[in-house]
């Protein structure tokens, strides 16, 4: 449960939703299967031309724009895309994935291409996608975590109309006592606005945790049929001025469901 140092917090089911992250913080992941074989992030990146540019308003949120701001300028490259080679643990199975988020007028689009052949991939216009269909729930939430759980949607959310609302400020844990050092943070839910229900997310909702003196995200809680999943993010890097996690790890009810880890990014302009 949290409280804020100088305001309470708008509603009661907050505090309820911030007792199972405080666990879930608590949890220690274990180290992702296959990960020796990992390097380090590495990074390549072309400069944005001139005018390149793309019109669009990502200042509807001010949560969303001020985030943009401190995390790069990949929001607002027209056409740009980012390329991630990450390790993705599943179930005790570790395999290599390739990510890419390409800019769109609208948010963007993202291609999943996983080494055990299957192409997924989520846009506006389809939702989570794999080999063309809809998938398992499974296969879905996979696709939804690694879409969603990401800071390019907590800012890319409201160019398709997702509604942003600041449930506390400087909110620490409940337990903290006086002498309380440790991480506040600032607690925005996004909502998708999303009715298509082919469409529309799994989880209609996520809170993400904004370290107010690090402006990054620390977590990201959603809902899948009464079940409440905590992503948790470490190890934020700046490669060429983009700030992106280098790991991110899936718990719920202290029980590891997936974890992520970054092994190459690239940002370009196409």
């Amino acid at each position: 449960m949290f409280m804020r140092s100088s305001l309470v917090l708008k509603s009661a089911g907050v505090c309820a939703l911030a007792l199972i992250v405080v666990g879930a913080a608590a949890t220690k992941s274990k180290e992702t299967e296959g990960a020796d074989a990992v390097p380090a992030v590495s990074a390549q990146a072309s400069p944005t031309p001139a005018g390149d540019t793309i019109h669009r308003n990502l200042a509807l949120q001010p949560a969303a724009s001020q985030f943009s701001r401190k995390t790069g300028r990949r929001y607002r490259v027209n056409r740009g895309r980012s390329l991630m080679t990450v390790v993705l643990s599943v179930g005790g199975q570790s395999q290599n994935a390739q990510i890419v988020r390409s800019q769109t007028t609208d948010g963007e689009r993202i291609q999943i291409s996983l080494a055990d052949g299957r192409p997924l991939s989520w846009s506006r216009e389809e939702g989570a996608s794999v080999a063309g269909g809809r998938g398992t729930v499974a296969e879905r939430l996979l696709v939804e975590r690694l879409v969603f759980d990401s800071p390019d949607q907590f800012v890319l959310a409201q160019l398709r109309g997702a509604s942003y609302f600041v449930m506390g400020r400087n909110v620490r844990p409940d337990n903290a006592g006086e002498n309380y050092s440790g991480p506040l943070w600032n607690i925005v839910r996004v909502s998708d606005a999303e009715i298509d229900e082919g469409r529309r997310p799994l989880s209609k909702w996520r809170l993400y945790y904004i370290n107010t003196a690090t402006g990054l995200i620390d977590r990201i809680e959603s809902e899948v049929d009464g079940e409440r999943i905590v992503a948790e993010f470490s190890g934020w890097t700046d490669v060429n001025g983009e700030k992106v996690p280098t790991e991110i790890s899936w718990t719920s009810q202290g029980q590891r469901l997936m974890h992520y880890r970054l092994a190459n990014f690239s940002h370009f302009a196409q």
